[in-house]
């Protein structure tokens, strides 16, 4: 039985966390010299939040994903590190390859919806909240962003029917089936937080 294991990590600091968040930049310009660093000015904790409070922001997730994370969880578990309490983050490799991961807490963005209502949505790690929530944990650490740049809202609403309305699939269904946007499609790409910007392979940029 393949069983995942951690072979090699280094461990950060919260305020590491929170100094390279400040350097994500948008995913539409994170090619170009004139960065827009989304996170720069924005209110920045780290601490727990209510698995029932976060809400979903699209209307699927991915089955392998789920799965891998739950491996993911195990491997960390006999690295003496918990998924939903990093402190901080994590930089990793496993036994499957030599590729090296950041690993770092939920990102949650506090929003304004089209009601004016704030809500804290998922802007990375919906497997994770979904792995939280099957295991019915009350609390998780995430990593909390509020007062971001009005020019740079995050492209999608929250799911207006919240988890009933997250199915599984195996494959992402097309972008106009993805998720409420707050933007035309073709334009709501260019509002995509790119967190490998200032970290290393966290999770891959999604063009929707």
């Amino acid at each position: 039985m393949y069983v995942m294991e951690i072979t090699k990590y280094k461990k950060y600091s919260k305020d590491e966390l929170i100094s390279r968040l400040r350097k994500v930049t948008l995913l539409s310009n994170s090619k170009t010299k004139n960065h827009i660093y989304v996170y720069k000015d924005a209110k920045i904790e780290i601490g727990l939040l209510s698995v029932p409070s976060i809400m979903p922001s699209q209307f699927y997730y991915l089955e392998d994903p789920l799965v891998k994370v739950g491996n993911i969880q195990k491997a960390l578990k006999k690295a003496n590190f918990d998924l939903f309490k990093l402190d901080g983050f994590i930089e990793y490799r496993t036994n499957e390859s030599d590729t090296t991961y950041d690993l770092m807490p939920i990102v949650i963005e506090y929003q304004s919806e089209k009601d004016g209502s704030i809500n804290p949505i998922i802007v990375d790690g919906i497997h994770r909240v979904i792995l939280a929530r099957n295991q019915n944990l009350k609390k998780i650490q995430v990593v909390k962003i509020s007062n971001v740049h009005k020019d740079y809202p995050y492209p999608g609403y929250v799911n207006p029917k919240g988890w009933r309305q997250v199915k599984p699939m195996l494959v992402a269904p097309e972008p106009k089936y993805k998720r409420p946007w707050r933007f035309p499609i073709d334009v709501a790409y260019n509002y995509y937080r790119d967190f490998n910007s200032a970290f290393e392979n966290v999770g891959k940029p999604r063009t929707y």
